[in-house]
């Protein structure tokens, strides 16, 4: 194995450290609420993502990225006062 393999292997193996620190963390809010709520529920701790949820999410990241190229354009004297995107 060479050094640079060696290097990438290291800096994976910090990354699935974190990963699991995440799930740890994860769980352990995830246990705190089963343990605190009166009537729990599985879908009230995770609800797994659909492909709809996914569109709505991509749909709302284009209404955010074209708010902002409005928002920039109309520092731009030249675009001041027109209506952009319509």
């Amino acid at each position: 194995m060479t050094p640079r393999e060696f290097a990438i292997e290291m800096r994976a193996n910090v990354e699935r450290i974190y990963d699991d620190y995440e799930r740890m963390a994860i769980m352990a809010m995830m246990n705190r609420q089963g343990y605190h709520a009166k009537k729990l529920k599985q879908k009230d701790l995770f609800k797994r993502p659909t492909a709809e949820d996914a569109a709505k999410q991509k749909a709302n990241e284009h209404v955010d990225k074209k708010e902002k190229i409005t928002e920039w354009m109309s520092r731009i004297k030249q675009f001041q006062g027109a209506d952009i995107g319509a």
